[in-house]
């Protein structure tokens, strides 16, 4: 009897398609106890490259044509003299260590683009099986989104779209993990016939719009009018291409439809929790005034600026982030530092100079180009047409993600830029109207190469993980100041690599406090130097230096590592603190000037209340210029009585100050004696004392008042409330009742009730007997 025929089952295309789904995968691993979840996900990424190249390996003649296919591409051989290029950036750097970090990095991302593209070069209903699991992996991202808003909403009551990331680090992530899906939902609207899926699709993607619509990114919202635009404009094509038949231009729908409902369901609803979409998209503009958007346009000024002085080589890959620090070290606050430029194009500009941003945008305009030639001059049909014009628009959301992010730093995003990328050549290369002839040395090389940079990739992305899982204990203990890890574990709980933390403080200055805590001060200097090397511009390693040598008794020295860390990052308060503190223990007056307009210039009430104290200590009373600087503190801190005690101290002098106490003290016995005459002695003698202290005009004011002497007793009143107003209504109803003494009731009225409104229980009674006639 005759076997049946039963279909084969490729298993080629089966295991490239495992190791797809693997891929797109990616964005789900979980931070497994490191600080950072890129940690673990890069090295998923190498982890997935490394059984990619073993498959191609394995089957490397069947993979002949793919392979020389997809490597001889110009966008791939552009791509891989960008990272020769960058490579080479480590005889430069400032810190090799990152470099040899970020280069591994984009040496899997360059990886995991040519085993893609070679995977899906011959992949069989790659039409299908694509956007089929984008759509699964998108309807997981919104559920979590969306579990994440509820959960919150039923928590607070409402919903707070800078803190709803879903299955990512932080909501730009997410937002542009699910915009970037989009078109491909959009595509597969193209290919389903049956309108229950087309209905399933459709909510898809009304609920990733409504999902953007809650985290609120701005640049998401761009994102998404880019995809309504790019949508229209395919549709409108088709429109007049095809006789002006109306399914055209009513495919639309699939987009406006649930881009509307999404509008209407969050102005109805959401935004009445905290979540309005339309008022977060009003503030899309150029305002300077707003502090994000300052803060990015100083971001690329000062990335122009440096690419302007050093245009050829740059800073080093991955360490623009060590030297923005030097151009934005007035504004940084703490430790927090600009860790990216907010564009990755210009950002590859500072780290690798004019010839790696040029690199790094050919890439780009490459795929465009590439994508222009098989819509304009190739044969392929509508349907592929669609794919690459949609494809195309993913890379429009991902190039908007880049120019106001830094995707180039999360694997989230990069694995779909790398399947877009990587359809983009395989299309390219299948219709390049040339037989494509394999090349057995080139792809063997290939192969070989890639064996020899992922298993040294593979070490040093285990090597950040296991250092990530370390720096949680360190920073944790970094941020609050304390010291639970034993000193003998310090050194062992993390690796070598990388140098520095995710915050860029150097690891090995973080691993001296503990020395230094311990007072094994050799040590800790050791480890300092180290760190300096690390990361010289944030001067964690100069304060630390700063109190080894404080504890040591050496104040010229601990003076000296203070003052650069000082001038280093004026608005760090440990640095200004520990700097002031050492200038007033040296008594050293010139230093404490030359600080003064650096140390107040950010109106930080903590370094003017330092300042206030030990100038107050270093400067006589009432000179001239500390008084004009103690009245622009009140004026800039009116409600702190603090400052208003300095104030009073340096415009009057302690002594002073103490002598009115001591006349005010002998003024109030007299008055309780109704001994009024003495009390307003003693009470104008004080003022002269201590002229800033209101409640003595006022008790003199009442002991001239109860003497008849109202004229006298008016002048004193009218000093407190035009110059010295305290706002507790005393002063206004002691002029109010010389007013009736006067015989002017009508007159007291209006400061009884100033009285009575602030507060002052006395004026109520006084206001019923005279001015509710």
């Amino acid at each position: 009897m005759a076997k049946k025929n039963t279909p084969s089952v490729d298993l080629k295309d089966f295991v490239s398609g495992l190791l797809l789904i693997t891929y797109l995968c990616l964005g789900f691993i979980p931070n497994w106890e490191a600080v950072d979840k890129i940690a673990p996900q890069w090295l998923g990424m190498t982890l997935v490259n490394l059984l990619s190249i073993a498959f191609f390996f394995y089957n490397r003649k069947s993979f002949s044509t793919q392979i020389t296919s997809v490597l001889t591409s110009y966008l791939s051989i552009i791509y891989i003299s960008f990272i020769l290029w960058a490579g080479f950036s480590y005889f430069y750097a400032i810190n090799p260590t990152e470099v040899v970090v970020n280069i591994t990095r984009q040496v899997n991302v360059l990886l995991m683009y040519l085993s893609m593209g070679i995977m899906l070069y011959s992949f069989k209903n790659k039409l299908l099986f694509v956007p089929y699991i984008i759509v699964i992996i998108l309807s997981i991202e919104v559920y979590y989104v969306l579990k994440e808003a509820v959960e919150m909403f039923n928590t607070t009551g409402g919903v707070n779209g800078s803190i709803l990331k879903g299955v990512t680090a932080n909501r730009n992530i997410t937002a542009f993990s699910l915009a970037i899906k989009i078109p491909f939902v959009l595509f597969l609207l193209y290919l389903v016939q049956k309108r229950s899926i087309k209905l399933i699709l459709t909510s898809l993607i009304f609920l990733a719009l409504v999902c953007l619509s809650m985290i609120q990114s701005r640049a998401s919202f761009i994102a998404a009018g880019l995809i309504l635009i790019a949508y229209m404009l395919l549709n409108g094509y088709y429109y007049f291409k095809d006789q002006r038949k109306p399914i055209h231009l009513l495919r639309t729908a699939y987009y406006i439809v649930p881009l509307l409902l999404a509008i209407l369901v969050n102005q109805t609803f959401l935004s009445k929790i905290g979540a309005d979409a339309v008022s977060r998209a009003s503030t899309i503009t150029l305002n300077t005034q707003e502090n994000s958007i300052n803060q990015r346009l100083r971001y690329y000024e000062d990335v122009l600026t440096h690419i302007s002085t050093a245009p050829i080589l740059g800073v080093g890959l991955g360490n623009w982030k060590i030297k923005s620090i030097d151009y934005d070290s007035a504004d940084i606050v703490g430790y927090v530092v600009p860790y990216h430029a907010h564009s990755d194009f210009i950002q590859l500009g500072a780290e690798l100079g004019v010839v790696g941003f040029l690199l790094y945008l050919s890439i780009f305009v490459m795929a465009v180009y590439f994508v222009y030639r098989l819509l304009r001059y190739s044969n392929l049909n509508e349907i592929d047409k669609k794919l690459l014009f949609l494809i195309l628009t993913a890379l429009g959301v991902y190039s908007i993600d880049a120019n106001l992010n830094f995707p180039i730093a999360r694997p989230q995003v990069l694995v779909d830029w790398a399947l877009i990328m990587g359809l983009i050549v395989v299309y390219d290369q299948k219709n390049n109207f040339k037989k494509v002839i394999a090349k057995p040395l080139v792809n063997s090389s290939f192969l070989i190469l890639s064996l020899v940079a992922i298993l040294p990739s593979l070490y040093i992305a285990n090597q950040v993980y296991k250092s990530l899982k370390g720096q949680m204990f360190l920073l944790q203990d970094f941020n609050s100041n304390a010291y639970n890890i034993p000193l003998n574990q310090v050194e062992q709980i993390v690796p070598k690599i990388p140098n520095i933390t995710v915050t860029t403080i150097p690891i090995n200055s973080v691993k001296a406090r503990y020395f230094l805590n311990a007072k094994k001060y050799d040590k800790a200097l050791a480890l300092i130097e180290k760190g300096t090397d690390a990361n010289p511009y944030l001067y964690y390693s100069e304060l630390l230096k700063s109190q080894i040598y404080q504890q040591k008794g050496l104040l010229d020295s601990a003076k000296v590592y203070a003052k650069k860390a000082f001038l280093g990052l004026p608005n760090n308060a440990l640095h200004a603190s520990n700097y002031i503190n050492l200038i007033s223990q040296t008594r050293d007056k010139e230093s404490l000037e030359e600080i003064f307009e650096l140390l107040t210039a950010k109106g930080n009430l903590n370094n003017w209340k330092n300042y206030l104290v030990i100038a107050s200590q270093l400067t006589p009373p009432k000179d001239s210029i500390l008084v004009a600087r103690a009245q622009k503190a009140v004026q800039l801190f009116p409600g702190d009585q603090s400052i208003l005690a300095l104030y009073r101290t340096i415009a009057v002098g302690q002594a002073a100050i103490q002598e009115a106490t001591r006349l005010s003290s002998l003024a109030l016995t007299a008055f309780n004696q109704q001994d009024y005459v003495n009390a307003s002695i003693n009470f104008e003698k004080a003022i002269a004392q201590n002229p800033l202290e209101y409640s003595y005009y006022e008790n003199a004011a009442t002991a001239n008042y109860l003497l008849g002497d109202y004229e006298k007793a008016l002048t004193q009143i009218d000093k407190v409330i035009n110059e010295m107003n305290p706002l507790d209504g005393k002063c206004e109803y002691i002029k109010a009742l010389i007013f009736i003494k006067y015989g002017d009731p009508i007159g007291a009225c209006p400061l009884l009730e100033t009285s009575r409104d602030s507060g002052y229980s006395q004026a109520k009674i006084t206001h019923s007997q005279y001015c509710n006639q």
